[in-house]
């Protein structure tokens, strides 16, 4: 009897860091801490700054390495970074960064000011239905669907129709009807699209009503993304 416990024991002990790691491992997003050398740049800037304190995380990319600052680049009425990967070096030989996130502020791009209007010159309008309590445009064959909430537009696209209606649901599970994705924009777009490594996502919002956009693009889902833009922290500049 006491071996069985003193087993049972060593098996409880063994299995006590796996047990406690776990949570950590499927988490959805990490903790990013900015150096001072990069905040003081980022004071130069006369646009309202934001910068997300958590990016998007899964286990294989914390394998690949520490997340890091690998670009930035600041003006007086705009900025842009690259948050990255830094993969470990192999032999002698420095390995490229594995770019994560990317984020832009300041005048909205002529490519994305009228972006869902460029789809629709693309891909042909189908019809509207009502889905989970959206009216919601379909294109081509029923693999994109479009919808308004709160101010934000919404687009998903996918290669077929079942990808497409799960992205939808995805998404709007994400982001109940009542919520917005960014907290006090006052406009925005949510873009979720198929890709051969999965769902991936990006977003552009405005704070004054469009004078001024703030751009994310990178390696996300739905969920990450929500999770990264819920995480903006305003920085106090001049």
């Amino acid at each position: 009897m006491r071996r069985i416990l003193l087993l049972l024991m060593t098996i409880l002990i063994y299995l006590a860091p796996v047990a406690y790691a776990y949570p950590y491992e499927n988490r959805e997003v990490e903790p990013f801490t900015w150096d001072k050398q990069y905040l003081k740049q980022l004071h130069h800037v006369n646009i309202p700054v934001y910068v997300p304190s958590c990016i998007a995380t899964s286990e294989f990319h914390r394998i690949i390495g520490p997340l890091t600052l690998s670009k930035l680049e600041v003006s007086k009425d705009h900025y842009l970074f690259q948050i990255s990967r830094q993969k470990a070096p192999k032999g002698n030989h420095a390995r490229f960064p594995f770019d994560v996130m990317t984020m832009s502020a300041g005048t909205l791009p002529d490519y994305r000011k009228q972006p869902f209007a460029t789809f629709e010159m693309f891909h042909k309008p189908e019809g509207t239905t009502t889905f989970n309590g959206y009216d919601v445009d379909y294109f081509t064959d029923k693999t994109s669907f479009i919808w308004k909430s709160n101010g934000w537009e919404y687009l998903v696209s996918a290669k077929n129709t079942n990808n497409a209606v799960n992205i939808m649901k995805q998404v709007m599970a994400t982001i109940p009807k009542s919520e917005q994705p960014v907290q006090d924009a006052v406009k925005g777009q949510f873009t979720a699209f198929d890709t051969n490594a999965g769902v991936q996502s990006d977003a552009a919002w405005s704070y004054d009503n469009g004078a001024t956009w703030y751009i994310v693009t990178g390696r996300t889902t739905p969920e990450q993304l929500v999770k990264v833009l819920r995480s903006m922290v305003k920085l106090d500049t001049p």
